[in-house]
């Protein structure tokens, strides 16, 4: 997110801003600015070869056969995969506000992650006053400001008033949210024919990478497949370098290496 905050340095010097959210950000950051975000720290997106494997057909099937509460889990966890910062940005912006040091004072600059902003409302004038909560520190406090840039990203629409017909015959998990199987098409009930397939809604199944474009050329190819019941479109077998989870509960392990019996330890190692 390298994103220009045009907005901010056009409500004039010496106002205070603050940008709540991790999706703008701005080289050289204007004084009197409180930077607020939810996400846990103020961190680079993994970005490393390895690490963008979790954008794979291959990672995809994997996450799609755990259970509920580990996707659930991941997904929480791997925020840094898909709402992390810009390295070139983070980099920049610190270089900036160590700058503004060398004089022996300091930035008129506050970052704060870990922060929910639970409410927020215009006081008398132009001014605007924030409550916040601290997530880890379970503390709350308010912020007044003079300018607000709502930099907080996209989030998933429910399915609900789209589907509002098919809502009887839709197959739910513990969480009352739309199955989808491995084909992308919605878990329905026996009794409707056809199927409903969906794309970017499904991060819940599919993980991290359901609503990523770079994908969508193999889920486009895997919903035409099955449509057609023929294979117009073939796939790779294998896409990624990883290895996700153990195929039948068993390591892949080189033949070479895959000794029948353990050598014993030598006494006293």
């Amino acid at each position: 997110a390298g994103r220009e905050l045009s907005p901010v340095s056009a409500t004039g010097p010496g106002r205070r801003k603050t940008v709540v959210g991790l999706e703008a950000a701005r080289r050289g950051a204007p004084p009197r600015l409180h930077w607020l975000g939810r996400t846990e720290s103020i961190a680079p997106m993994e970005y490393s070869k390895l690490g963008l494997e979790h954008f794979t057909p291959d990672y995809t099937r994997y996450f799609h056969g755990l259970a509920e509460p580990v996707r659930d889990r991941l997904v929480a966890a791997q925020w840094q995969l898909h709402k992390g910062i810009d390295a070139d940005t983070t980099a920049a912006l610190h270089d900036e506000l160590y700058r503004r040091t060398l004089d022996g004072g300091w930035p008129d600059t506050v970052l704060t992650p870990g922060v929910h902003v639970r409410t927020a409302g215009r006081l008398s004038g132009t001014q605007v006053e924030l409550h916040l909560e601290h997530a880890q520190q379970k503390t709350r406090s308010r912020l007044t400001t003079d300018a607000v840039v709502l930099a907080t990203g996209y989030r998933e629409r429910p399915l609900g008033r789209i589907l509002a017909g098919l809502d009887p015959y839709m197959r739910r998990d513990s969480s009352e949210r739309h199955r989808v199987d491995d084909r992308h098409r919605l878990v329905l009930d026996p009794s409707v024919t056809g199927a409903v397939y969906v794309q970017n809604a499904e991060t819940h199944t599919h993980g991290v990478g359901a609503p990523d474009l770079g994908l969508a050329a193999w889920r486009s190819a895997t919903i035409l497949n099955d449509l057609t019941g023929r294979e117009p479109y073939p796939l790779p077998g294998r896409t990624a370098f990883t290895t996700f989870g153990l195929p039948n509960g068993r390591p892949q392990i080189p033949t070479t290496h895959d000794h029948r019996a353990l050598t014993p330890l030598t006494d006293g190692i």
